[in-house]
This record gives structure tokens, sequence and C-alpha cells, in this order.
């Protein structure tokens, strides 16, 4: 079986700015498609983005995830970026002081900041979702929490989107966000030391435990990207859709104000439906096939996490917004070996910051019309007009 073509350009504007339809398409097509933009294949059917997520020895990261490889030069080492031994060995640094354990001293602060956050907001009644709501919490986290010095608060999110916008590799924001990550790469030399990081910090502790590891201070100071870029961006992007589709849902906001112990599935929920990184490429180390189309070695293939989170064979009804739903095998925080390392972190803010809204807000409504960010990977706005009605 081959592979039916996909002529419409995945990262170009028209796709990001209305993706659904088109994922709907390019499931009815076949287990498998060709991109002929990217020069690429692409699965966008639930049962086959498992089988590559899982295939780790077949579709490998460590070759890097961007369709360019030059921008994948910049890319590997860290462990997004990587196969196993390595990928383990740096991911013991980095996820132990964000596995559920070591974040419980930090539930209160979270718990406090989200308060803070939504008493502001209830007073203001109209606000931005994304800078005024979606942004304030994740930015606290990474700067505070982690510990990372102030020197760099104003770039932080400015760093996280150029990270995702290099996954595609060739159009003007990969080639504009190159770099940026030069900017990233500059402040973590300079700033990525000990005695620039907070005491107590998430940051600080990959140093006490990377030279146990077999890294050198310079790995450590590097593999602080990893709690920059995961942390807020994908956390930013699903708070502001929690805000969107609560506004475009007003019954499921209305369930979650009687039943406070759906706040945790709601945020699953919101996580399917937004899937905020929305594919990741892998490269085909050996001659090998997904549901009987053959793939040959040397090339990429795209595993669309956002197609797979609307597929109707998984999913009742898909593009309903239900808080209710079983949401056991959803990908929206990846699957396999790549899962999310912040995964734990994201859900605390964010069951947090819904619920802080839940016990104040009536009613949220939209005030405008949102703005899509123009990213290549990440799915979210830019601009998010948004009026609550307190109670």
């Amino acid at each position: 079986m081959q592979a039916q073509v996909y002529t419409d350009d995945f990262y170009g504007d028209d796709f990001i700015r209305d993706p659904i339809p088109r994922y709907a398409a390019m499931r009815d097509m076949g287990p498998v498609v060709w991109l002929e933009q990217q020069q690429a294949f692409a699965v966008a059917r639930y049962d086959e983005v498992v089988q590559v997520l899982r295939g780790a020895d077949r579709f490998i990261s460590g070759r890097g995830l961007s369709l360019n490889d030059d921008v994948n030069a910049l890319l590997i080492g860290n462990s997004l970026n990587s196969d196993n031994p390595a990928h383990d060995k740096q991911r013991a640094v980095t996820a132990t002081p964000i596995m559920p354990k070591n974040l419980r001293p930090l539930e209160s602060y979270i718990h406090d900041t989200a308060q803070g956050l939504a008493d502001r907001l209830v007073a203001q009644g109209r606000f931005d979702g994304m800078s005024e709501f979606a942004q304030v919490l994740p930015v606290s986290i990474v700067i505070d929490l982690v510990g990372l010095s102030d020197a760099g608060q104003e770039n932080m999110l400015k760093w996280a989107a150029a990270a995702f916008n290099l996954f595609e590799g060739f159009n003007a924001r990969s080639q504009a966000a190159f770099g940026e990550l030069v900017g990233l790469r500059d402040y973590l030399d300079k700033y990525g030391k000990p005695e620039h990081l907070k005491e107590g910090g998430l940051a600080r502790r990959i140093f006490e435990v990377a030279p146990e590891k077999g890294f050198s201070e310079a790995q450590a100071a590097q593999m602080m990207r990893d709690y920059i870029n995961p942390s807020l961006d994908t956390t930013v992007s699903a708070a502001g859709f929690a805000a969107y589709y609560f506004a475009k849902f007003p019954d499921q906001w209305n369930l979650l104000r009687e039943n406070p112990d759906l706040v945790p599935n709601a945020v699953e929920e919101v996580v399917r439906m937004a899937t905020p990184i929305r594919a990741f490429s892998r490269y085909i180390a050996e001659d090998t096939e997904v549901s009987g189309v053959a793939l040959p070695k040397g090339q990429r293939i795209i595993a669309i996490y956002a197609s797979a989170n609307r597929d109707h064979t998984v999913w009742d009804d898909p593009d309903r917004f239900d808080i209710t739903r079983n949401l056991r095998k959803h990908l929206g925080f990846g699957h396999g070996k790549h899962t999310c390392m912040g995964l734990h972190l994201a859900r605390r803010e964010l069951i947090n910051l819904i619920d802080a809204m839940r016990t104040r807000v009536s009613r949220w409504a939209l005030d405008g019309d949102p703005v899509i960010a123009m990213n290549n990977t990440i799915r979210a706005f830019e601009y998010l007009p948004v009026r609550i009605t307190p109670g």
C-alpha cells in the first residue's frame, strides 16, 4: 500500500489558523499520508500515531525532531532530541525534581499564586486571556519555583516560542527562531550556574544531581532548557484554551461549578481538545511499515498528536468539549518514552488555575475575536479577549 499525497502546507498560515477540518481530511485519506510540501510522511489517525510513538527503535529522536538537519545539529543533545541510553540518563537528572512527590512542597505557592491571580481578574472583569491569564502562572513558576535568574524574565516566552518554531526547520518562522535560540544558549551559559540560581529552586537541583550521573556543569546548564520550553508554551496554550472552551461551552462551566471533583478531568479534556504540541517528527531508522504502508529508512515521519486526539474511532463526538468523558488514552502529553516530562507540573498549575476561577466566576464570554498565534508546533492564541461575570 502507498501513502496518499496531501498537498496543503502543514506548517502554512492557513493550516495553523484552521487545522481541525484539515486533520479530518488527512485521517480520511488513509493510515499514512505523504506531505508533499514537507517531503515527509505523516500519521494522523490515533492507532498509527501510537505505533510511531511506541516504536522508538524504528522511529528515533536522536537524529533530532526538526525536518531540517542544520536545525537538528542545534537541538540534538537535550532529552527531547535523544534516544536511549542518553535519553534516560539525562531525564533521570531533569525529571526527578518535577515528579509528584517533589512538587508537593510547591503546592501552596502554586495555589496562592492562582488565588491571587483570580482575585485580580475578577476585579477587572475584562482581560486578555493570554497575557493576563494564561501566561501569568507558568512564567511565575519558571522564574520563582524553577529558580532562574530574573535577568532573562522578559525573554522567557519568546525563547519558548522560538524553540517550538524550529521543528519545521525551513520556513520564515523557523529561520527567525534559530537566531532567538542563540540568545537562550547565551543566557544559560552566563546565568545557568549555581551561584545565579535561587536557593531551593528546581534548576539548582540539576547541579546537585548531574555530577552523580557523569554530566559537567556546562551540560547541566543547558539541561535547564527542559524546564523553560515545556514549562511555558504548552501550559500557557492549555490555560488559554481553557478560557476559550468554557466561554464557548457554558454548560460545561456550570457543570464544573457544581462538581469540583471534575476539575482534574476538565484539565485533561482541555489538553485533549487543544493538544498544545500538535506534532513532532521522527527519523525512520530502518526500512519498516505502518499499517501496511512501506516507510524507507532515512525519511521523516510526523506524528500528529492533535489529529489523533480528534479521531472519531477513539472519541465519541470528538469535537465536543465534554469534561465528563473518559480521557485515559488522550495524547495531549505525548506517549511512550518521550511523554511530556513536565506533565505533573502542568497539571498542578492548570488544576489550581481553573479551581481558583471556579469559586469566583459564574460565566465566561468572549469579548471580541481571538487571534491564533502563528507557531509551527504550538497551538495557542496570540490574543484572547475575555469577559467574566463574578459569582
